[in-house]
């Protein structure tokens, strides 16, 4: 009878330590009883993120959003431009967002020709970041960023790289829907 007893508690240990090795390993995780549900796959996911980016680039903006670039001060230029960017690019910190859309991008480029800036500098530069993005290309995103983002004197934040598609779909979807 103690025998069985004794044998009986080894058992009783033995799972004990088993299970808590398995729980270790496993990080606490539940089993799978069932397929995990299928992932889209990349390319799919790539082209609705892209349609999505395309769909936002396409909204319509209030007219009162457009018309207020034309008295803006220099400086809220710059930051309109910077927070625009962020929509585009990965930074470990991000102040500000802006959606970008072709009526806001042709609405600036006109107000930034149209002023007379005290830095013609400063003019060239969101003119020379904006005159692509009429067109849709934002592949100096990045470099905008950073031009910006040096001009304004950050110390935290420098863009490193473009959002994915799927990135900056998210960023969309989190910050302007």
């Amino acid at each position: 009878m103690f025998q069985r007893f004794v044998v009986g508690m080894g058992i009783a240990v033995f799972m004990f330590i088993a299970g808590v090795t398995y729980f270790y390993f496993n990080k606490g995780e539940a089993i799978a009883t069932e397929a995990a549900p299928s992932k889209k796959p990349a390319a799919e996911e790539e082209t609705a993120a892209k349609a999505v980016i395309q769909e936002s680039f396409r909204q319509k903006t209030p007219e009162r959003k457009l018309s207020a670039y034309k008295s803006m001060s220099e400086e809220a230029l710059v930051q309109e431009v910077h927070n625009m960017t962020h929509q585009k690019v990965a930074a470990n910190e991000k102040w500000g967002a802006s959606e970008i859309t072709k009526e806001k991008v042709d609405a600036l480029y006109s107000a930034i020709s149209n002023q007379t800036f005290a830095d013609t500098e400063l003019q060239d530069m969101l003119l020379g970041i904006l005159k692509p993005w009429k067109k849709g290309d934002f592949s100096n995103a990045v470099k905008a960023h950073n031009e910006i983002w040096a001009y304004q004197k950050g110390n935290i934040g420098k863009a490193e790289r473009r959002l994915t598609p799927s990135e900056e779909a998210a960023y969309i979807k989190e910050n302007f829907k």
